[in-house]
């Protein structure tokens, strides 16, 4: 006859510890595993975005340049006061490019064709610089159009350099060209901000650079 021997003991407080190790090993490791997935999605999010503003600048500053110049009448329009000749330069026209340095550029058309370079709608006198933040516009530099906030948290890979001039034969004019020799624009900037895993101690940065020749 067989006879079954049933034991009450319950489990070894080793058997128990053993559980709770395993487990403890189990739970760290999927949630290793969801946050290093976590903060990849968020670090891809956050550069996605950041590229779409960089993108965003550069569309309406290039459509700028482009259309510098301008004149729907065929030559330049007279100045008519500050609006479109804010630093009373020696002529009395409008200018296709009215000032330019490595950090700022002022372009000047005529694009409703009646006969002035300081509408507002359409623009028609436009200034981008390179500055410092204010209280809306975040980062260490970032890129104004006509003093709004076109980007914020801007890096320049060469520092006090969005702008670089080129001439008819490719000749890089420095930082304060002639304004008349002025044919080809290269600009570079990119947007550079902080990556949210706390761990990572770096930040997420998209940089474009692009070139724009000036037809008119």
């Amino acid at each position: 006859m067989v006879r079954l021997v049933f034991k009450n003991n319950g489990v070894t407080l080793l058997e128990q510890l053993m559980s709770l190790l395993l487990g403890s090993v189990m739970i760290t490791g999927l949630y290793g595993f969801y946050r290093t997935q976590l903060f990849q999605t968020l670090a891809q999010e956050t550069k996605t975005a950041t590229m779409e503003d960089v993108r965003g600048a550069f569309d309406i500053l290039v459509r700028d340049l482009k259309n510098a110049g301008s004149w729907a009448n065929g030559e330049p329009p007279a100045e008519t006061g500050a609006l479109d000749d804010p630093k009373a330069d020696a002529d009395s026209v409008c200018n296709r490019v009215y000032a330019a340095t490595a950090t700022m550029i002022h372009v000047q058309m005529d694009l409703n064709g009646n006969g002035n370079c300081a509408d507002t709608d359409p623009r028609e006198s436009i200034v981008y610089e390179l500055t410092g933040p204010t209280s809306t516009c975040a980062g260490t530099k970032i890129v104004r159009r006509n003093g709004d906030c076109l980007v914020a948290n801007v890096t320049i890979p060469t520092p006090g350099k969005l702008f670089r001039y080129f001439d008819a034969s490719g000749a890089e004019l420095g930082d304060t060209p002639p304004m008349a020799a002025i044919k080809r624009i290269r600009i570079t900037f990119g947007v550079r901000v902080k990556n949210r895993d706390p761990r990572a101690g770096s930040s997420i940065a998209s940089d474009l650079s692009t070139s724009v020749e000036l037809h008119n």
